[in-house]
């Protein structure tokens, strides 16, 4: 749930992550003849390459990332909690205290952030909480009730704020960009028209160009961006006379274009390949595959996640191999034929995107050749949801990780596919 206090913030929440539409179901044929599609001769070691990338989709509240010397705060608990600590650096989280507090304690924390941190709790509650330069206290009664301040004018600032009150005197530029940024995006849901959507599009892109300094120490960079490709789908897309596959096509070339958009104004702050997979991770955590696929193949050269080019993979005959039901255990040898090795990482969506698109590309042509799905991180539940984007289809997924770290403890480019022939 999302604090009480935060009221109209709470639509800066959903903007970000409540995307509710269906996939359209148009067809995508990714060919295997990806240029990191590799054919390897049963057994064989093999040098290859991936990179991790750090790009997460967190729908949660804002926190600046801003480094500077390092600072002091101070939590106060009544109760015993969890808690996490989550600040923001452009596109990028940071955890700056992850922890137990037990009743009556005093935790002290020192973190060089300054900005807006976000408090989160286990059961699921969310506060932000600004950082800055002076000492204070946060006074914290339980997950259900908002944090209190102490010492913090600027967090009592924005808390009125959030609430609607008047705001007090005192000049803090950043909390008022927070909330210009928060009024944008609920300004944005209730366009309906092509002109509204243009007009509302310069705004968001104008905003991000004018204040990416400031902006880029909370996470309003990625909500922004989110709800701008949120606003396509308000749109009526229709003209008369004009056949049905013509709204199809408009709203995609809208979707590419934005993504075009983006990777202009933001081509001097991020690299290319860091904007392009978040907006692939826009689509694929709503398992809208095509369209995440759409995005990857116009922009084939920057979808990719950076990492060493030369990498030895060996592929143990007794390697623990799992379905997504984990149903039962198997070993790499008990896959006769033909079979691909699918390296992934939660932190890339480009990966599994293009694991998805080819699993399908092999259930289509009738081809019965079991996916293995490597994962870079440990088998998660994450990992395991690819499978349900898949009619039909052989994905299997590695479970080994005296084999996962053995082979995959460094950074490799992604996507990356084996091709492994008895």
């Amino acid at each position: 749930m999302i604090c009480p206090l935060l009221g109209p913030y709470r639509r800066v929440l959903q903007g970000a992550a409540g995307f509710k539409c269906k996939e359209r179901q148009t067809s995508t044929d990714n060919q295997l003849t990806h240029p990191a599609y590799i054919v390897l001769p049963p057994q064989s070691v093999m040098t290859c390459n991936h990179r991790i990338a750090y790009f997460l989709f967190i729908a949660a509240v804002v926190l600046s990332g801003c480094v500077v010397s390092s600072g002091k705060f101070v939590v106060h608990s009544q109760t015993t909690l969890d808690i996490e600590l989550i600040g923001y650096n452009g596109l990028n989280e940071t955890a700056i205290f992850t922890g137990n507090l037990a009743p009556g304690t005093r935790q002290e924390i020192q973190s060089p952030y300054r900005g807006l941190a976000l408090l989160a709790f286990t059961s699921g509650q969310q506060y932000p909480v600004i950082i800055g330069d002076n000492s204070f206290t946060v006074k914290i009664v339980g997950p259900s009730q908002p944090p209190s301040f102490k010492n913090s004018a600027e967090n009592d600032f924005f808390y009125k704020m959030l609430a609607g009150d008047d705001a007090p005197s005192g000049e803090y530029d950043f909390p008022r960009l927070m909330i210009q940024a928060k009024s944008l995006l609920e300004s944005s849901y209730s366009i309906h028209t092509t002109e509204e959507l243009t007009t509302k599009k310069k705004e968001f892109h104008e905003l991000v160009d004018q204040h990416y300094e400031k902006l880029k120490h909370s996470d309003m960079i990625r909500r922004l961006i989110a709800q701008y490709f949120m606003m396509h789908e308000y749109v009526d897309y229709h003209r008369e006379g004009a056949p049905v596959s013509d709204i199809r096509d408009r709203y995609q070339k809208e979707v590419v274009d934005g993504v075009r958009s983006w990777l202009k104004i933001l081509k001097s702050q991020l690299s290319e390949q860091e904007i392009l997979n978040y907006c692939v991770s826009l689509y694929y955590d709503r398992s809208m595959i095509t369209f995440a696929s759409l995005i990857i193949d116009n922009f084939r050269e920057a979808a990719f996640c950076p990492g060493d080019e030369q990498k030895r993979f060996s592929f143990p005959a007794d390697m623990q191999i799992v379905r997504a039901d984990r149903d039962k255990e198997r070993k790499f040898s008990d896959f006769k034929g033909n079979k691909v090795i699918a390296f992934v990482s939660e932190e890339c969506p480009v990966s599994m995107v293009e694991t998805i698109s080819k699993a399908r590309q092999l259930a289509t042509q009738n081809e019965d050749v079991p996916m293995i799905v490597a994962p870079l991180e440990k088998l998660s539940k994450k990992h395991l949801a690819m499978s349900r984007m898949i009619r039909n289809g052989n994905m299997f997924f590695v479970e080994n990780e005296k084999w996962r770290q053995g082979n995959l403890a460094t950074k490799i480019r992604l996507p990356l596919f084996v091709q492994v022939r008895d």
